[in-house]
């Protein structure tokens, strides 16, 4: 290792992200592992995202500009230009701490073939998120040689299910060639699919030392958080049923039929009652899983008694002419 300097490449997608960036070359710019190279792609911003990020133009990172596409047709722009042995995807409203690529790094040399995990800070926007810890997430991120079981524990199969952040990951360039591009069409949930191919391809996880700050925003800056959206609950559902049959492809366990039960019931809980061929698309996955999925907190102490006593659609219901109505 003393004699090895590996290059990791960092490409960040960027779109309006002016109040961000900054904060988030810096902490590129800042990694005590000195031999990489930075993509930032823009995709079409329209306001100074540009203007800042070429400030920082270097040897070490350069700026791209494209139109309005989509933050994994920018990904995918960058990871081609990719020269590093390892790739760091990242956020443009993400933060990582100084030792992070160091520390994965230092892992994944030492193992082959796996994917590097670091714990993950989520925050939101405008805490100071230094001060915080990361997210005890051991259970379900946690060393193994069993890529399989990781995505079933992962996506719920022993019950709660959890995710992994984009910007937590460091990938071996050889695992990104071996599974091909982020999938252009998605709009949401872009990194589930793409990691399940990842973890698929690997030997299995090494979590790391590190840390990956996550911004969230009380405004559903996230697209997680526009599952309100019928093209957005559309590509969760294509992102689902390509994980499902990723998985399918490898196991047909209790387990595996548990988690996919679950999220599929989520997307339909997410489509209700506005989307209801959606609904009817994720009920029946879940129905041939022949598990029965533990309903999420719907609301407050209104909508799970309605929950209880009715069941999820007519609280579902409640609480939508109570949003209409507020």
């Amino acid at each position: 290792m003393e004699n090895y300097n590996p290059k990791v490449s960092i490409v960040i997608p960027a779109y309006n992200a002016e109040k961000f960036i900054v904060e988030t070359l810096d902490s590129v710019l800042g990694q005590s592992w000195e031999n990489i190279e930075v993509f930032v792609v823009d995709d079409g911003s329209k306001d100074k995202t540009v203007e800042l990020a070429r400030k920082y133009e270097s040897d070490k990172l350069k700026v791209f500009v494209q139109k309005n596409q989509g933050a994994c047709v920018a990904r995918n722009k960058g990871l081609a230009m990719s020269k590093g042995k390892y790739i760091q995807y990242l956020d443009a409203d993400d933060v990582l701490s100084n030792d992070k690529i160091e520390e994965q790094v230092k892992v994944l040399e030492k193992n082959e073939g796996y994917l590097g995990v670091s714990p993950s800070v989520h925050f939101m926007d405008g805490d100071d998120y230094r001060s915080m810890k990361p997210r005890e997430e051991s259970f379900w991120i946690h060393d193994t040689d069993e890529p399989v079981d990781f995505l079933v524990r992962l996506y719920g199969g022993d019950g709660e299910r959890w995710m992994v952040q984009t910007s937590a990951w460091l990938t071996p360039k050889a695992i990104c060639d071996k599974i091909g591009t982020w999938d252009e069409t998605l709009l949401l949930d872009q990194d589930g699919e793409y990691f399940a191919r990842a973890v698929l391809a690997s030997k299995g996880i090494r979590t790391t030392g590190g840390t990956n700050y996550y911004r969230r925003f009380f405004y559903g800056g996230n697209i997680s958080a526009k599952a309100n959206k019928k093209e957005n609950l559309q590509s969760a559902l294509h992102a689902l049923n390509c994980k499902s049959g990723y998985l399918a492809n490898h196991t047909n366990s209790d387990r595996f039929n548990q988690a996919m039960a679950t999220l599929y019931q989520e997307i339909a809980i997410n489509a209700y009652p506005r989307f209801k061929d959606l609904v009817e698309i994720c009920v029946a996955k879940v129905k041939a899983t022949g598990k029965k999925p533990e309903i999420p907190v719907l609301g407050g102490r209104l909508i799970e008694t309605t929950k209880k006593i009715f069941g999820w659609k007519a609280a579902k219901m409640l609480s939508y002419q109570l949003h209409k109505i507020i």
